[in-house]
Formats: C-alpha cells, sequence, structure tokens
C-alpha cells in the first residue's frame, strides 16, 4: 500500500454508529459465554443428582433436571433468541435498519442512562447471575435451600481443611486482605472506550485545522512505520498535545481514536494522587498493563496499534 493511499485512508472519516448498515460484529466469546455458563451449571446439576442417589440413571437425571430447573431452560432459551437477534443484525442490514426505525425509542431510553453506567449495571447484573447460579449448584450439593446453602459454602470448606490448612488459609486471608485494599485503593481514574463507543472524529474538532494536518502527518508515520523506516525516515514515538485547560486537546485525543478505529485511555489528572505511599506506583503499572492488554488485543484483532 503506497504512502497516498494510507493517507487518504486515514482522512477518511470512519463510520458512526448511526451510519452502520449493520450492527457491530460480536466477538466469538461474547456469543458463547453464556451457553457455555448454562450448560456446564446444568451438567453439574446432573452430577450432583446423580452422586445423591447412585441408583440414578443419567436419563433420568437429565429428565428430573428439566422438569424442575425449567428456568435455566428458559434462559438458555432466551439467550438463543438474543443471539439470533443479534446475527441477523450483523448480517441483514433491512432487519438492523427495521430494528433501528421501530424500536428507536428503546435505544434513546437506554442511551439516556450512560455509557459508563450501562457497563455498570451489565457487571452488577452479570455479578448477580452468577451468585443465583453458584446458589443453586450448592443447593444442589448440599441438599438445602439455594440461599442457606451459599452462606454454608465458607464453614464447609473451612471445615474440609486441615489445622496447617487452616493456618495458611489464615495467613493467606490476611494478606488478601492488604492486596485486596491496595487493589481497591489502586482504582478508579482511568476509563477506556473502546472504538465502537467513541463517536468523535476529526470533523468534530474545529478551529484547530494547522494541528489536525500535523496530526495527520504523525498519523501516517505511525499507521505504517515500515514504510517510513524503508525511506530512511525516523518514526515518532507518539504525539504529545500542549496547552492550557479549554483548547481541545482531550476532544482532538478522542477524534483520533475515533478516526483511526483504536481505543481510547482517559487518565483523570488527578488519578495518581494517593493517601497512602505506593498506591501512585500501582496506578502506573495499572495504566501500563491495560494498555499493554489493549495493544495485544489490537494485534488479535488485526488493527494496527
Amino acid at each position: 500500500m503506497s504512502l497516498e493511499a494510507i493517507e487518504k485512508d486515514i482522512q477518511r472519516n470512519r463510520l458512526r454508529d448511526n451510519d452502520r448498515k449493520t450492527r457491530v460484529h460480536l466477538a466469538l466469546f461474547d456469543r458463547l459465554k453464556f451457553f457455555l455458563l448454562f450448560i456446564l451449571v446444568f451438567a453439574i446439576l446432573i452430577w450432583a443428582s446423580m452422586a445423591n442417589d447412585p441408583i440414578l440413571t443419567f436419563h433420568d437425571a437429565v429428565t428430573n433436571q428439566i422438569n424442575s430447573r425449567w428456568w435455566l431452560i428458559t434462559l438458555f432459551g432466551i439467550e438463543a433468541l438474543r443471539q439470533i437477534h443479534f446475527g441477523l443484525a450483523e448480517t441483514l442490514a433491512p432487519y438492523h435498519g427495521g430494528w433501528v426505525r421501530y424500536f428507536a425509542f428503546v435505544e434513546r431510553q437506554i442511551a439516556r442512562i450512560g455509557d459508563w453506567n450501562r457497563y455498570r449495571l451489565s457487571r452488577l447484573i452479570k455479578l448477580l447471575l452468577f451468585v443465583v447460579l453458584l446458589a443453586v449448584i450448592l443447593g444442589a450439593i448440599y441438599k438445602e435451600a439455594p440461599i442457606t446453602a451459599l452462606f454454608m459454602a465458607p464453614k464447609a470448606l473451612w471445615s474440609a481443611l486441615p489445622l496447617l490448612g487452616q493456618l495458611a488459609f489464615a495467613v493467606f486471608f490476611i494478606i488478601i486482605q492488604f492486596g485486596s485494599m491496595f487493589w481497591f485503593l489502586s482504582r478508579g481514574g482511568i476509563d477506556t472506550y473502546f472504538p465502537d463507543d467513541i463517536r468523535t472524529r476529526f470533523s468534530d474538532v474545529w478551529g484547530q485545522d494547522h494541528v489536525l494536518n500535523r496530526i495527520r502527518e504523525n498519523l501516517l508515520f505511525l499507521e505504517s512505520p515500515e514504510e517510513i523506516e524503508k525511506h530512511g525516515g525516523y518514526v515518532p514515538g507518539g504525539i504529545l498535545l500542549w496547552g492550557p485547560p479549554g483548547t481541545g486537546k482531550t476532544l482532538m485525543a478522542e477524534s483520533m481514536a475515533g478516526e483511526t478505529g483504536k481505543p481510547f485511555v482517559f487518565v483523570d489528572p488527578g488519578a495518581f494522587n494517593a493517601m497512602f505511599f505506593g498506591i501512585g506506583v500501582l496506578k502506573v503499572k495499572s495504566l501500563f498493563r491495560k494498555l499493554r492488554k489493549l495493544a495485544l488485543r489490537c494485534d488479535a484483532l488485526g488493527l494496527p496499534r
């Protein structure tokens, strides 16, 4: 690919979410994770019922679980319908367009929650689903109500350990407390936005044409470093935007991410200020660990960093 073609490709605006003809494709793990979870829970329930009744056959165990755990089958069916809907929206433009047209009010109501609040709400729902399924599994193993079995699990684990194991577990638990405290204090202040969540483009930045020209030039170097080095050029390590507050540095960085299809990591100015010594170091390490993971993810998806 020539340098002129690369430059034209960079200058060409990426499609916004509203301009897409079809839905963004889901990753394979996101498409299968709930199916695998439900199948694993169903298999554990069958194993627990056969372990509690040695004369029970596999066929009878499956039949009993289907009759008694019908809600699990219902959740599996709902997830199957959801993935069928996503598959049609990802491949058929008329289906996706009709869904967006006739159910736009649902999207507007969901958008009012906010991207970050929706992310946290989805994490909470997934955590509650995991706790509920764990309680059901423990209830089947201990032959108790799911809530009772959930509270019995730590006591059963403790009684199953020998004395040395209990001492080791106590020391390990104390270490976990300190580690959890430092981990909790080192969270926050760093937000990651993926390409599908970024709607800002170069056309949204006004009054900084000379800066945009320099950014397009440097993006050309960063997008195709081999071409530059082959001709004896020097590839910059990045782009540093400097200026007083309110001049559009963050907006320009976000537009760069949206234009090139890269993740955008926003770090709050006070993110590295901490009460305890060492929290700032943990936050810096966490930031670079996140950046390395994003770089590896871009490589796995075939995207340039």
